[in-house]
């Protein structure tokens, strides 16, 4: 699962990591946001590779019919199963034609422990961002004639380290590799061609445990505390 995401980095870092333009208007330093506030995003679209663009997350369909039909299935689209892509009306055409990706350099994920549940920031180990293999869409609200662009993060069986964290449900996000980035965003490749081509990067990411406050949606969460490391409790502790 990817619900909770954080983005600290300038515009010349994601520029020279992702060989991309982004305008400083689309970087603001982001600790903690939830993908349940829909917020917008700087995305890099199959359309326009080599430029990133600002997008909703929670994807909105092109075939919804109307704004109240729009605003319901957000929620219910901020993941995308990798498994079931070509199976859900939702992400099937999205998964051949509009696919993007989404840079993050980090993410919040919770490990149960005997009935208990403990949060971890999981990022990379050198600190550096890196991107999701997402999907896109355009959906234009026939009442106003207002066009919205809306992404989804596609996820993908827990491996090595979000294994061992996301120890419930065992879902991670699809991390692309450089190679697996260029394939996923070229528009000339289905789905199925490339299923069976990219593999998930999970090799490279580290963990640590962090304030319980990330769990409470009554605390201003985007502050640069929240990503501290702290000394947790022993079963909090018991890591690896």
């Amino acid at each position: 699962m990817c619900f909770n995401a954080s983005l600290v980095q300038t515009a010349e870092i994601m520029a020279v990591e992702f060989n991309a333009y982004i305008d400083d208007s689309l970087i603001e330093p982001v600790y903690f946001e939830s993908a349940f506030s829909l917020p917008e995003w700087p995305v890099l679209k199959d359309a326009s590779p080599d430029r990133f663009a600002p997008l909703t997350w929670g994807l909105i369909p092109s075939w919804i019919k109307n704004y109240e039909a729009a605003t319901d299935i957000r929620f219910k689209t901020l993941n995308a199963r990798l498994e079931t892509l070509h199976e859900k009306s939702s992400f099937r055409q999205a998964s051949d034609n509009s696919r993007c990706a989404v840079p993050i350099d980090g993410w919040f994920e919770w490990k149960e422990v005997r009935g208990k549940k403990y949060p971890y920031f999981i990022h990379r180990e050198d600190g550096k961002p890196f991107l999701l293999a997402g999907l896109w869409s355009r959906w234009v609200n026939e009442e106003s004639n207002k066009s919205f662009e809306t992404f989804s993060v596609v996820t993908t069986a827990a491996l090595g380290i979000c294994a061992q964290i996301h120890n419930t449900k065992e879902r991670m996000p699809f991390i692309l590799s450089k190679e697996g980035k260029d394939l996923w965003l070229d528009r000339n490749l289905s789905f199925s061609d490339l299923k069976e081509n990219i593999i998930p990067q999970w090799k490279d990411l580290s963990a640590y445990p962090v304030s319980h406050k990330v769990s409470s949606s009554k605390e201003n969460r985007n502050v640069p505390e929240i990503r501290d490391r702290i000394d947790g409790p022993a079963e909090q502790m018991e890591f690896f």
